[in-house]
């Protein structure tokens, strides 16, 4: 674990400062809901805050306060980099590479301003002035709550709605392997706040899309494949499924965890053909280390139990089967995770 200098930061803080929330493309709940906390906190200290991210979010967590607010890079840039151009703080939230905030890196780079990393993914690259970071923690959430509470500034409702969003999610509802004694008395802390966690439950996961269904339709009738003398199961999409079905943001969210669901399997993936590549999830149970996989084969990274990737140089037909083929490698693994 990495500890940011506290006294250093409320020193720093006692001014008014121009502050930058990013975090990685794709935004899931806990980079979004991570990124308002911030937002509300550092605004209601009197700050000037703005909340900007590589490209959009999915619809479904359109609920959560003040994501109306947040600056979409790729589909407002000139705003987004006079916002850059003129901070003099950032903070980079649930990443650890800046290859992650795509066209961003290179404007933030430019830019000497101050910068505080939050994180919870293995293998950091950022050199920042201040880190907190625990790959032990099952949420960017969780150590956001910690760092607000380490500088006594006091949550919102609109915070707390937000940090209980990124803790749920990122912690698949409170049954990964990170969830700890910890998460809950977070999460008990957050609740004292009355927000209604009913309805955050509902907007998560009782707000299906009928292109949602239409896609789990098609991993589940064609595009499955189980593996096995591995103990691998796999779901795939082609770009002509993702169109025949309109495929919208956030629609395949939770797919690669499903087949996790198989007695026996222990390693699942879902592979996604986009225009611009191919877009890999890896989910493992036990000790199977889909982190070091991903880094390994597919330009990706995460954590021990889930990870991402991405192909952009060659076909799905021909990325499946070279994951089939890679498989060998690992089966002593794959067999003994079971």
């Amino acid at each position: 674990m990495i500890n940011p200098n506290y006294k250093i930061l409320i020193e720093y803080f006692s001014e008014k400062r121009r502050i930058v929330i990013t975090t990685h493309r794709s935004p899931d709940g806990d980079a979004l809901g991570s990124s308002v906390a911030i937002f509300e906190a550092f605004k209601n200290q009197g700050h000037e805050v703005c909340i900007i991210v590589p490209n959009s979010f999915p619809d479904y967590l359109n609920f959560i306060p003040n994501s109306n607010e947040v600056i979409i890079f790729d589909q407002d840039e000139n705003k987004a980099i006079y916002e850059i151009n003129k901070a003099d703080t950032f903070f980079f939230l649930d990443f650890n590479d800046y290859c992650r905030i795509d066209l961003m890196e290179s404007y933030i780079l430019k830019n000497n301003g101050y910068k505080i990393m939050i994180d919870h993914h293995q293998s950091p690259s950022i050199l920042a002035n201040q880190v907190l970071s625990d790959t032990t923690i099952c949420s960017t959430a969780e150590l956001v709550y910690e760092f607000l509470n380490e500088l006594d500034f006091n949550l919102s409702l609109n915070a707390a709605i937000a940090l209980y969003t990124g803790i749920v999610t990122d912690s698949g509802s409170f049954k990964y392997n990170l969830v700890s004694s910890r998460t809950h008395l977070i999460i008990s802390k957050l609740l004292s706040y009355n927000i209604n966690h009913s309805e955050i439950h509902k907007n998560l996961y009782d707000n299906n899309s009928i292109s949602r269904m239409k896609l789990l339709g098609r991993c589940l009738n064609s595009n499955f494949k189980i593996f096995q003398d591995f103990n691998t199961a796999i779901f795939y999409l082609t770009k002509k499924d993702l169109e025949d079905c309109e495929f919208k943001k956030g629609d395949t969210e939770g797919f690669v965890n499903m087949p996790l669901s198989l007695k026996g399997i222990v390693f699942s993936a879902l592979f996604i053909e986009h225009l611009d590549g191919i877009k890999i999830s890896f989910r493992s149970k036990s000790n199977f280390d889909v982190n070091k996989f991903s880094r390994n084969h597919f330009s990706g990274g995460g954590h021990k139990n889930a990870a991402g990737g991405k192909v952009d140089n060659i076909s799905l037909e021909k990325t499946l089967e070279f994951f089939k083929t890679i498989l060998d490698n690992y089966k002593n693994e794959l067999n003994s995770s079971t």
